[in-house]
């Protein structure tokens, strides 16, 4: 719970947005007792105080388990920016962790975790030439590194639209380097992935069907993790998308332990990007 906090305190200058477009944005509500009365604004410093005030048995009622399609309306408008969306200006590259005595940045590190073979490596010692990657957009095997992108699962360009533009770089760092989920960061085959680009499921769901509720529920989690914003129209396509593909209402669910796992993984590795 106190890693949650935490994350708020980084995370939640990302609520207020301006656009010309879209009135209103949406956020996937948290599984606390709190989340449908507590505004995405609350000033961070008042949230710590609320939760050191809490006792065991208000803490207990955090345990549930909450709906990913529970959704949260807020009235300041969702969309544009202060300034245009730079990848390499506001989230970098990959990087290596510093606190790893070796040169693999976090694409190495990514193969290496998703391989079900031991990877071989080219002659740096540093890039993976080649393993065996089960990728889930398209269902097929792949052995080459080359075939191989890694997919910033939420785009990062979405991310920065969605609130990200707030944050300071350390944060943004992160995010793009992330590996304290295993669906943030996805090897997935490299055309497949620039068919996505930067689109919500509003605009591509991957061609492996029987990977579709997933892709889904994943796309909530993530949301929900870094408390980033939905737009109406994002938030009404997944809600069409779950209904057509007769998604189970079981596997769009998450718990509040669950959720602060994730959020103690980003407090444990903001110091990857300082």
């Amino acid at each position: 719970m106190r890693a949650t906090i935490l994350v708020l305190l980084l995370l939640t200058g990302s609520a207020v947005f301006a656009s010309s477009a879209n009135d209103g944005y949406f956020t996937v509500t948290e599984p606390t007792k709190k989340a449908d009365t507590s505004p995405a604004w609350q000033d961070p410093l008042h949230v710590v105080e609320e939760f050191i005030s809490e006792n065991e048995a208000a803490l207990d009622v955090r345990k549930a388990t909450n709906s990913l399609l529970d959704f949260l309306y807020h009235a300041d408008r969702f969309g544009a920016v202060t300034e245009p969306y730079s990848r390499s200006k506001h989230f970098g590259t990959w990087i290596r962790d510093p606190r790893e005595n070796n040169c693999y940045n976090t694409r190495t590190r990514v193969l290496i975790r998703d391989s079900s073979v031991p990877v071989t490596f080219r002659s740096s010692g540093c890039a993976v030439h080649a393993g065996h990657w089960e990728e889930p957009y398209t269902g097929r095997a792949y052995t080459q590194a080359s075939d191989i992108q890694i997919d910033h699962f939420v785009p990062l360009k979405n991310a920065y639209i969605s609130g990200a533009y707030k944050w300071n770089k350390t944060q943004r760092c992160l995010y793009a380097n992330f590996m304290g989920s295993e669906f943030h960061l996805l090897p997935v085959y490299g055309r497949e992935n620039s068919m996505k680009g930067d689109r919500t499921p509003e605009g591509y769901m991957p061609p492996n069907r029987a990977y579709q509720c997933q892709y889904l529920q994943q796309w909530l989690k993530v949301k929900l993790i870094w408390n980033l914003a939905l737009s109406e129209s994002e938030k009404d396509s997944i809600l069409k998308l779950v209904q057509e593909n007769h998604c189970d209402s079981a596997g769009l669910q998450i718990n509040s332990r669950e959720l602060a796992k994730f959020r103690q993984a980003i407090v444990d590795n903001l110091e990857m990007c300082r």
